[in-house]
């Protein structure tokens, strides 16, 4: 079993159901990693794979000087895999070097498992590992390559959607979906090009067709929470709005089951398609710095300006806006834009000029949780965020190119 997107798989990993029990085990060892199934996939819906004939008996090399070293004697269809633990043994290499010499075959730590079945679904491949850029990489193709790969990623799971496999799928879309939207914002080297503004007004389009869609999921899953939290037995009187609750989420996933699967959506990805083509070959010849530094002083301005609005006794619009500008903060913060930063604080360092601490937490993402449950712990984080340094830092990233060697805006 696995998730849609195929989690545990892309690890070779895979939770197998034996003798009644469900773990999480990595092929060919059967060595449990993990057994609460309910709380690894959370609201994800378990996806059966298929079944498989397997053969497990546990054994152990007894030393007459320390612990023994346990394993597995493991058969997978026609294969035979002898597992041991505990390589930091005493007795490991004498016991490997024996076994080798009676003529097993010793199979590297990264060698992939034998798949214990052939996947029934459509498989999944999940977003590309990208290598970090070059301080001087070309931004175009930087940022169009993960356009294309969140936009891939995302299609994946509209299949997940329409079949209504869970929840799960539709969110995973959005949230691929407005990372892609985050990345499309960056380029600003396409700035009053046509063709970048028709970019975001379609993918800013796909996102609204299924908002109602998601809040109603969101309603659904809060539903017994908010049951609960009325006294009195009161939740049980909630039942005939839950009725109409689901009457209306079928309705709603009937007609985004319907535009997935429909001309419109098929010519706006095929749009989607040929505008990034376009980009290719027009705008500026930024460079990633240059990107990155057009980014974050854009998003460090607005995060800076929510700030500034929040006053001794914040509303909650005020304190929700600063989080929605803290959260646009930490998806521009993208794992590739890290490491070109690590670099220019070094080089910065190297030629002996200061970087303050304050500034590099922010550009790293230390910025209010979207985590927060509370209006106090809002507060709390908010008020970090206020405080006169980091204000005064976040001004100079706004005022000031110098941090990144970039364009101004």
């Amino acid at each position: 079993m696995d998730t849609y997107d195929r989690r545990w798989s892309r690890l070779g990993q895979v939770w197998a159901r034996r003798e009644g029990a469900s773990v999480l085990v990595e092929p060919p060892s059967f060595l449990p990693l993990g057994d609460d199934m309910d709380s690894a996939f959370g609201l994800q819906k378990p996806q059966f794979l298929g079944k498989a004939s397997v053969k497990v008996r546990s054994l152990e090399f007894v030393s007459p000087d320390s612990k023994p070293i346990l394993g597995q004697v493991v058969k997978i269809r026609t294969r035979s895999y002898l597992v041991l633990f505990g390589t930091n043994h005493s007795r490991w290499n004498s016991l490997l070097g024996a076994l080798v010499a009676d003529g097993l075959e010793s199979l590297p730590d990264d060698t992939p498992g034998e798949p214990l079945v052939k996947d029934r679904g459509p498989g999944f491949q999940g977003p590309t590992a990208w290598p970090i850029p070059g301080h001087d990489d070309p931004g175009t193709p930087f940022l169009l390559d993960r356009l294309r790969d969140g936009l891939r990623v995302a299609r994946e799971y509209e299949r997940g959607i329409r079949d209504d496999v869970g929840s799960e799928c539709l969110h995973r879309y959005r949230v691929h979906l407005r990372r892609v939207r985050s990345l499309a914002s960056l380029g600003r080297m396409w700035e009053l090009l046509p063709e970048w503004n028709r970019l975001k007004m379609v993918l800013r389009s796909l996102q609204q067709r299924t908002n109602e869609l998601r809040d109603l999921d969101v309603l659904r899953i809060d539903f017994p929470q908010l049951q609960g939290l009325l006294p009195w037995d009161e939740g049980q009187r909630l039942s005939g709005w839950r009725a109409s609750l689901e009457v209306r989420r079928a309705a709603e996933f009937r007609g985004v089951k319907s535009w997935i699967v429909s001309e419109e959506h098929r010519f706006a990805s095929l749009e989607l398609d040929g505008l990034l083509r376009d980009l290719a070959d027009l705008g500026e010849p930024w460079t990633v710095a240059d990107l990155a530094a057009s980014a974050f002083q854009k998003s460090a301005r607005s995060l800076k300006q929510s700030l500034e609005k929040l006053g001794s006794d914040p509303a909650d619009q005020a304190l929700h806006e600063v989080r929605i500008q803290a959260k646009r903060m930490r998806s521009i913060l993208l794992e590739r834009l890290k490491g070109e930063l690590e670099a220019l604080r070094t080089k910065r360092q190297e030629a002996g000029a200061s970087f303050d601490p304050l500034t590099f937490g922010l550009l790293l993402g230390v910025l209010v949780s979207d985590q927060t449950r509370s209006k106090s712990e809002a507060l709390a984080d908010s008020a970090k965020l206020g405080s006169k340094p980091f204000l005064k830092a976040l001004g100079r990233l706004v005022e000031s190119r110098d941090p990144f060697d970039g364009p101004g805006n």
